[in-house]
């Protein structure tokens, strides 16, 4: 340690303490080392050395002994030998600072200098040798000396301070750091160099390595209770080791009670919806602390303390209740994390070890309809939850993993139904909190009329269950009305200083039109699409007009079928698909299939209409083009009289008559096509079936001899048999249409055929089609058909396109 030594002395030297040292004051010019109010140094002590050749070496004289025992216990008396290899940390010059200070407090709290006067005391307040401390009824007080030892002093505790800096000359004893007249103190150690802390109380002392051991006096008894450590009390001439749990007390200056077992923790109740999780919400800020335990026996009392810290020197509630309180509840408490203790006070006054638990105060503020509770959130679904992160704590929602705790959760975005926390660092089987989300009912009352000129919808909605709600931004409602002619919606605006939301859907023309009640229903739904309320509305009819004004014209009726039906390329099953009515539509398209041994296309021309109850119609194609053999160009002239109509053509009665003529020299023959047309109308819904029979009233090129069967036949003559016009032949058409919107319709349809054939064959032959068409008055075409059951001659799929110009669909 000679080594040791000489850098002590060596730096001493540098420092210029030799026998010119001056006298400074607290405020010195050096910078203080980190952890000490002041510049230190160590110094490894000799054999044989002393306090005074200490400071003798150091400070210049050993009339600054004093400042040894600054930052340690040791027994400085005249001629008194420090221990070799002992390692003490000095201040680097002479200077005068506080033996204490008082690190926190609580109010009520009075400290006098010595010789002076009672005075308020407060935080930072630096106390000298021989001051007094004085907690009141509710005051507490943490008193932290120079070398990081501190003391803690319960409500009603009078303590002496007892300066070690200003000492020059002391007893072979070290001298304890307070004297406690009245009360309790809790020692606490820094965890530094395994120091003690000295109080004296009556006529004894108690040495005390230890961070928690309790030193309560009341008159001339002193109970001491240690929790951390051990301690040593000294009493009457004579001395006991308390271990850590134990216990002893003494009267006056007689000798301490050998140390006793203090009373053990008590049990914790099975938590109740009365208690609350360990970790919880505080909405506002401000949260709640339940707890419940088991009596004990031989209890007369039990102290329940809230701390900030696990240490529990930072208290927040200290509380001694009678023996048959078994539960704490504290409200409004700020959030953070807490540390709950409970002790049993038994018969004899010894004060219990503590049961322990740590709860967490997560700071919550509800924004836009969301109730905040310690253990649940009662939301409305367009709400916001705001929580305050806390590093100590991990959050997942629902099933997720868990994650730092986010500031914000959005329940329109997220819609959670269960948030739950954790400690951070916890094993993934450690406790969960569990915090359900409930969501509030939000509906919307409905009432809708017809606007004043009858050609729109007037809706008004009433929202409930959105009280604090940006219902513009966050919920963004419309209506939507679920009209003849189709879907429309509209965006619900107004409603403020909460009125009704309003909204204008105009309304097709045939409901403008028409002298008859509108059933309507009626959905408002928010921004996602998500449904707050329904309703079916019946709208009267439009006021009938004012004299002398034109009345408005009959809404158009709906449109049965296709407008382009598939025209194939065939002689056989080129029979066209059209309602009892026939559209007023010109169109111009080609169809292609595969013929034979390649494919052939075709154009075609197409016109319909009708005038009254007669429906007329054309359809001309032209001849093939390709490598494949098909039927020769040949026209389509058609009428039909309609001489059934139900209501709004729910259903519709047509009997039929076409004639086909050839328009090249290779086209079919003249053929006539007596039938009967039918359907009806439901919604957007549509249906048409075609019967009837075609027959051949003269040969010509298209009605070539020498025809096979449909089965595979021979080889023929031009045009082959397989696609020759037959004598004879039945049909059958029947299929539906769908509008999807006011400006698609959708079509399918089965043809079948019973030919007979030159040479008295017969076959039957059958397909399916389906197309769409889109537009307005202009609009497109596309249909295909495919021909399970067909002739040799004829290809498996046709396909066809087609524009054109027809009446603006209804």
């Amino acid at each position: 340690m000679a080594s040791s030594n000489g850098l002590s002395v060596a730096i001493a030297v540098l420092l210029g303490c030799a026998s010119h040292v001056g006298y400074v004051g607290a405020a010195s010019g050096r910078e203080p080392t980190p952890g000490y109010p002041e510049a230190v140094i160590q110094w490894g002590v000799q054999r044989g050395e002393t306090c005074d050749d200490i400071a003798k070496v150091l400070y210049g004289s050993s009339s600054h002994v004093g400042l040894i025992q600054r930052y340690n216990r040791v027994a400085c008396g005249p001629g008194a030998t420090l221990a070799e290899g002992l390692t003490l940390v000095l201040p680097a010059e002479v200077t005068s600072i506080p033996d204490a200070k008082i690190r926190a407090m609580r109010p009520d709290v009075r400290a006098r200098p010595a010789g002076g006067a009672w005075s308020p005391a407060a935080p930072g307040m630096p106390l000298l040798a021989n001051s007094s401390v004085n907690t009141l009824d509710e005051g507490r007080a943490d008193i932290e000396f120079v070398d990081r030892t501190r003391v803690l002093l319960a409500p009603n505790t009078l303590v002496v301070i007892h300066g070690t800096a200003s000492r020059t000359r002391v007893s072979t004893t070290a001298p304890s750091a307070v004297e406690l007249s009245d009360g309790e103190v809790k020692a606490a150690l820094a965890a530094l160099r395994g120091q003690t802390v000295d109080v004296a109380s009556g006529g004894g002392r108690v040495s005390a390595s230890s961070r928690d051991t309790v030193v309560q006096r009341r008159g001339e008894r002193t109970t001491v209770a240690v929790f951390d450590g051990k301690a040593d009390v000294t009493s009457g001439g004579l001395s006991v080791v308390v271990p850590k749990d134990h216990g002893t007390r003494f009267v006056g200056r007689a000798p301490p009670a050998r140390p006793r077992p203090l009373p053990p923790r008590p049990e914790w109740t099975e938590p109740t919806s009365a208690d609350l999780a360990p970790i919880a919400l505080a909405p506002a800020g401000l949260g709640v602390l339940s707890a419940s335990w088991k009596p004990a026996p031989q209890a007369a009392g039990y102290r329940v303390e809230v701390a900030r810290d696990p240490e529990f020197n930072d208290l927040v509630v200290r509380e001694e209740v009678k023996p048959d309180v078994v539960s704490f509840r504290a409200e409004k408490m700020p959030a953070g994390a807490y540390f709950l203790r409970v002790r049993v006070i038994d018969r004899e006054e010894y004060l219990g070890v503590g049961a322990v638990r740590r709860f967490h105060l997560v700071a919550a503020r509800a924004a836009g309809g969301v109730a905040l509770s310690a253990g649940e959130i009662t939301a409305n679904p367009y709400g916001i939850v705001e929580l305050t992160p806390s590093p100590a704590l991990e959050l997942a929602i629902d099933g997720g993993a868990f994650g730092p705790v986010p500031e914000r959760i959005d329940l329109l975005q997220r819609a959670p139904r269960e948030l739950r926390l954790r400690e951070r660092g916890g094993a993934a089987s450690g406790p969960v909190t569990s915090l359900p989300v409930r969501y509030t009912t939000v509906g919307a009352a409905i009432q809708a009329s017809r606007a004043a000129d009858g050609a729109a919808l007037d809706a008004q909605v009433e929202l409930a269950g959105l009280e604090g709600i940006d219902v513009a931004q966050r919920v963004a409602p419309r209506i939507i009305a679920h009209l003849p002619g189709g879907v429309r919606s509209a965006a619900l605006t107004g409603g403020e200083r909460g009125g009704a939301l309003t909204a204008r859907i105009p309304l097709p023309p045939e409901a403008t039109r028409s002298g008859e009640p509108l059933r309507v229903r009626l959905d408002v739904a928010d921004g996602r699409g998500g449904v707050l309320g329904t309703r079916e509305v019946d709208v009267p009819a439009a006021n009938a007009a004012s004299p002398g004004a034109t009345a408005p014209a009959p809404p158009a009726l709906p449109v049965l079928g296709a407008y382009v039906p598939m025209l194939p390329v065939s002689a056989v099953a080129d029979v066209l698909w059209l309602g009892p009515t026939p559209p007023a539509v010109v169109a111009a398209g080609a169809v292609a299939s595969r013929a034979g041994d390649g494919w052939v296309a075709a154009g075609q021309v197409r016109a319909s209409g009708a005038i009254g109850p007669l429906g007329l119609d054309v359809a001309l194609r032209s001849s093939p083009a390709g490598d494949g053999e098909a039927a020769g160009s040949a026209g389509w002239l058609g009428a039909r009289f309609r001489v059934v109509r139900l209501g709004r053509s729910a259903f519709e009665l047509s009997p039929t008559l076409r004639l086909g003529v050839p328009l090249a020299d290779a086209g079919p023959p003249v053929r006539v096509e007596p039938g009967v047309a039918l359907g009806g109308a439901a919604g957007r819904l549509t249906w048409v079936v075609d019967a009837g029979a075609r027959i051949r009233v003269a040969d010509g090129e298209g009605s070539a001899a020498g025809e096979g069967s449909a089965a595979g036949g021979e080889d023929s003559a031009a045009g082959g048999a397989e696609l020759a016009a037959p004598p004879a032949q039945g049909f059958l058409v029947a299929g539906g249409t769908a509008d999807a919107a006011p400006w698609l319709r959708l079509h399918g349809a089965l043809d079948l055929h019973l030919v007979h054939r030159d040479g008295g064959a017969n076959d039957v032959l059958g397909a399916l089609s389906a197309g769409a068409e889109a537009g307005g008055a202009l609009f497109g075409a596309l249909s295909v058909r495919v021909s399970p059951w067909r002739g040799a001659g004829e290809g498996p799929v046709t396909a066809q396109i087609a524009v054109g110009l027809r009446e603006a669909p209804p």
